[in-house]
């Protein structure tokens, strides 16, 4: 379908002239010789390029085009005004009052056609990001329908989970009471009814660590931060993990820099991602392996320059983490599909990147097969 282009001029020689020359060159040409009768056809047609004389009766062309540019239709439109006032100033004028582009008369045939032609290309080209913004507007409508289906179904998905699992505890709870009673909780009875408590501890942190994840990504986890020191939270988080860690025969180091600055934290959400890399700590390291956790502080370099930040380091003489999985062990997607069992559930570190990143701060990872592995958390220091 060929492009519009609208004349509107109360000269009617140059009306004529011009539809000659834009029809031969495929553009679909409308006319008018007065700015009102434009106005009607631009808001009937909505041409691509309109035309538009300075002067004429009635009302001029800085009113026709102020007019235009009111509509919302005709948004689009690129406005070419026409005038055999050539100086600087006029050209500045015509283009303040909402023109696009300024055309002296009498103009070249071929100087008329490149500004329609170059008036049209832009017009087209709106058009298209005018499409592309709708579609992409349609896009993040049902991306955000589908998120809160997804944290809907998470909602349900945790509580249909959650509720068995109460009733399952709380029958083992019975069973064994019972048990006891009657004489009948021998060791291996015991080591059953410990393997059991262990399996629905772990189905319940991995509910926990689905339901986090889903707030987190969903924008819902808020946050409580206060300016506290970082050594007492890393510290309660190493003594949670300790006797478990002792009891595997492994041995736990803490140490802490003397005066170390403050920084703004959610405790209960900081103690939470430090308990995550501690557990996974101690559940990938063999016995007489070691686990250390250090805190101090190191200044920035480069853009950072002048900056303090606390470093809290969590090392491990574990298995270690495969050279091809080290770089995306932080993305959930990627570990869940993997069979790696160094990787976890594949959830802990994605809360534990996400809880780092929303105090300002970042994580890494160091790993060797064999050796151990070590996470370090830098957080700014106020």
């Amino acid at each position: 379908m060929p492009s519009k282009v609208l004349i509107i001029d109360d000269d009617a020689t140059f009306r004529l002239i011009a539809t000659r020359i834009l029809s031969k060159a495929g553009f679909e040409v409308m006319q008018a010789d007065d700015g009102p009768a434009g106005l009607a056809i631009a808001e009937a047609r909505c041409p691509g390029v309109i035309l538009l004389d300075w002067m004429m009766p009635t009302m001029d062309g800085p009113e026709v085009c102020g007019r235009i540019r009111d509509d919302a239709r005709l948004s689009n439109s690129q406005i070419i005004m026409l005038s055999a006032r050539g100086e600087l100033d006029d050209r500045v004028q015509g283009l303040d009052a909402g023109a696009d582009d300024y055309l002296v008369k009498p103009c070249e045939q071929k100087e008329l056609l490149a500004h329609v032609r170059s008036a049209m290309r832009i017009h087209e080209l709106k058009l298209q990001l005018d499409q592309k913004a709708t579609l992409l507007q349609e896009s993040v409508g049902k991306l955000e329908e589908l998120a809160r289906q997804r944290e809907e179904f998470t909602a349900v998905l945790v509580h249909d989970i959650r509720s068995p699992m109460s009733t399952i505890l709380a029958a083992l709870e019975l069973t064994e009471m019972r048990a006891d009673s009657a004489r009948l909780l021998d060791d291996d009875l015991r080591s059953i009814f410990t393997h059991s408590y262990r399996t629905v501890d772990h189905i319940m942190s991995l509910v926990n660590e689905i339901l986090d994840f889903a707030k987190a990504e969903g924008g819902r986890d808020t946050m409580e931060f206060f300016a506290i020191s970082p050594v007492p939270v890393v510290e309660e988080s190493t003594e949670h993990i300790r006797l478990t860690a002792q009891q595997k025969g492994l041995t736990v180091v803490f140490e802490a820099a003397p005066d170390l600055g403050k920084i703004f934290m959610d405790r209960k959400r900081m103690l939470r991602a430090l308990g995550n890399l501690l557990s996974n700590a101690v559940k990938f390291t063999p016995s007489g392996g070691t686990i250390s956790v250090t805190v101090s502080e190191t200044t920035g370099t480069g853009l950072e320059t002048g900056k303090r930040f606390a470093l809290i380091r969590v090392q491990d003489t574990g298995t270690g983490i495969p050279a091809r999985d080290l770089p995306y062990i932080f993305n959930p997607y990627y570990q869940a599909k993997q069979k790696t069992r160094q990787l976890g559930t594949g959830l802990g570190l994605a809360i534990v990147q996400r809880i780092v990143a929303a105090h300002g701060g970042t994580i890494t990872a160091q790993s060797a097969e064999g050796i151990g592995t070590a996470f370090t958390i830098s957080l700014p220091v106020l």
